[in-house]
């Protein structure tokens, strides 16, 4: 008895896609490692540097708004100094000149002379008071009696001048009477007139003024 030959399929397996796919897998992977890499070496780094850079900037910019501040006040504190200075400079133009107390109220009685004759005054005597310290300057102060003059305009315009001098000078004390009731216009009387100087000698303790 013959039994009939029997026959197979033929099985292939696609090798070549296979291949195909498995090198597409691993050209895959071998891209994933070189981004992974390329983050890890490359960007990361770059991104982190980026990042400290924009905070150096911005510190730097706060630096900088601060410097523009502090260049802004120290002019406006500069210009401040200026302007005392000025003021100072000026106060001390109208300060009486003298060494002493005594050249000093000399001065002022010269300057006193000049501005009763200018109004037509005529002062009987001078006597000088004492000077009276301060922190920053000395008050020298003179005394003067006046004859009885019968224009009280003429009075009034010596005391104008008196303290609109060109110098600092401030009548500290005025006593003006009218001997004569029937001629009220005829005054007389006595004026303490304070002029200021510097001082070189600040006082201590108890003895010094405001």
């Amino acid at each position: 008895m013959t039994f009939p030959k029997l026959r197979f399929p033929k099985l292939t397996f696609p090798w070549t896609q296979f291949r195909s796919r498995r090198k597409s897998l691993v050209t895959l992977i071998l891209i994933g490692i070189a981004f992974v890499l390329a983050f890890q070496f490359v960007l990361a780094p770059l991104l982190e540097s980026q990042r400290k850079v924009q905070e150096e900037i911005a510190l730097k910019k706060k630096m900088l708004t601060r410097y523009q501040e502090y260049i802004k006040s120290g002019k406006e504190i500069e210009d401040g100094l200026g302007q005392m200075v000025q003021h100072v400079e000026a106060i001390q133009s109208k300060l009486l000149p003298g060494e002493t107390p005594q050249i000093i109220a000399a001065n002022l009685q010269e300057i006193l002379k000049k501005l009763s004759e200018k109004n037509g005054i005529q002062i009987r005597s001078f006597r000088i008071g004492e000077p009276k310290e301060t922190t920053s300057y000395v008050k020298i102060p003179v005394i003067i009696e006046i004859n009885p003059t019968k224009s009280i305009a003429s009075l009034t315009y010596f005391v104008y001048d008196i303290e609109t001098y060109e110098k600092l000078l401030l009548i500290s004390d005025l006593d003006i009477t009218a001997p004569n009731m029937r001629s009220p216009t005829e005054v007389q009387g006595s004026l303490t007139v304070t002029g200021f100087t510097k001082n070189t000698h600040p006082p201590k303790g108890k003895g010094k003024e405001g």
